[in-house]
């Protein structure tokens, strides 16, 4: 595995990013965001951090409470990408 293999890609970076933004937008904690999305509170963290991504399905699950779809769009189910709260 080389250096590069280790260090985040701008697309991870933006991606973690949307993610933390997300994420304070809709006031959920790290462990309320992990219970949501059935994750490891570390995945949440790493995925803020723009750690590379290991387990894809934990991230989709992530992007899905958020109301982002995982190729970094606002999701069309939720209009304005609110959570349920907020309807």
């Amino acid at each position: 595995m080389s250096d590069r293999d280790d260090k985040p890609t701008s697309l991870d970076t933006a991606l973690a990013a949307q993610i933390h933004a997300a994420r304070i937008r809709g006031a959920y904690s790290i462990e309320t965001l992990s219970a949501l999305a059935r994750v490891d509170p570390k995945a949440i963290t790493d995925l803020e951090n723009g750690a590379p991504i290991v387990d894809t399905g934990g991230r989709d699950r992530v992007m899905d409470v958020l109301g982002l779809r995982s190729d970094g769009h606002r999701s069309p189910s939720r209009p304005g990408g609110l959570h349920p709260a907020g309807l």
